[in-house]
């Protein structure tokens, strides 16, 4: 049988005092037993909430980044410090301690005064590839360079230069910029940067550029003659560029209209005949008339006889 209908009835059987009392000792233990439940809720929640708060405001150690590091490069010692902060606002990847990063190889650029995370750095005893240097909607071209060209040598790869293209030559001689703040991503075949050290010559250099600024580059590399100017790692100030054919001698234009001067023939000198073959004479029907042979002069022989002269004409042999 249901126990709230045995109650019930158990109730109905007992006299009224009795029941009133029962009534009222059960409100009591309800009652006792809400209030003791909603005590230790209440325990329960505020040793929660402390327990929360005392894991939040402890101090957890970081690692930041003193200086811009780019993609690719390999992390030395002086390029991080370590911090203490919340543990509350410190991400779950973030190093703790700096020597678990130095040595490692970035995966994305890291710019100076954040966060250094697991998620920043590529996987230990993995290296990253040349492909994964360029940046999303950037192109590789290649060109040649000289110890003059090439800044001697101490051109490497993460540097940033200009290019500046040079045509003519001696006082035709014309030099301008025609790309700024360029990445060098590779020298000769290296795409990593070596530890600080000396020059490193090599003959050729790889730059990341637009796709835009790769037509422009290709088309000075086949036109002029290429210079790089090195900055410094802070200095990303663009400098004013123009095209390579800007650099060329424009043809001169010609005006509309604009009389032309040609040469005159020189007027026949004084004293001597006019020797200017004038016009052939037709025949009626149009056509010109035909070679006349003319005979060759002949000689005159003057004969004497007394006082008489005879002239005899015999031809030229």
């Amino acid at each position: 049988m249901n126990p709230l209908r045995s109650l019930f009835l158990l109730l109905s059987r007992t006299p009224p005092t009795l029941m009133v009392a029962v009534i009222v000792g059960l409100s009591v233990v309800i009652t006792m037993a809400i209030t003791t439940s909603s005590d230790a809720n209440r325990r329960e929640l505020e040793e929660a909430i402390k327990k929360a708060q005392e894991k939040s405001s402890a101090k957890l150690k970081v690692v930041y980044a003193e200086k811009d590091i780019p993609a690719g490069a390999n992390i030395e010692a002086d390029w991080l410090s370590e911090k203490e902060i919340e543990a509350g606002r410190a991400p779950l990847d973030a190093l703790p301690s700096a020597s678990s990063a130095i040595g490692r190889t970035t995966k994305y650029g890291v710019s100076a005064g954040q966060l250094l995370s697991s998620h920043d750095l590529a996987p230990l005893g993995i290296a990253i590839d040349f492909n994964s240097r360029l940046k999303e909607g950037m192109r590789a071209v290649t060109f040649a360079v000289d110890s003059n060209s090439g800044v001697a040598g101490f051109i490497e790869p993460q540097s940033h230069v200009d290019v500046l293209s040079m045509v003519g030559n001696g006082a035709e001689t014309r030099v301008a910029p025609i790309l700024s703040d360029v990445e060098i991503i590779a020298v000769g075949q290296t795409y990593e940067r070596a530890p600080k050290g000396g020059a490193n010559p090599a003959s050729s250099v790889t730059v990341a550029v637009t796709p835009e600024d790769t037509q422009k580059l290709v088309k000075a590399v086949a036109a002029s003659k290429l210079y790089l100017s090195l900055r410094n790692d802070k200095d990303h100030s663009p400098v004013t560029t123009v095209d390579v054919t800007a650099l060329f001698a424009q043809p001169k234009k010609t005006v509309a209209n604009e009389p032309v001067l040609t040469a005159l023939e020189p007027p026949p000198m004084p004293g001597l005949p006019d020797i200017t073959p004038g016009p052939i004479p037709l025949h009626l029907n149009g056509s010109a008339p035909m070679a006349v042979n003319v005979p060759p002069p002949l000689h005159e022989i003057e004969i004497w006889s007394g006082n008489k002269k005879d002239v005899l004409q015999v031809a030229k042999q």
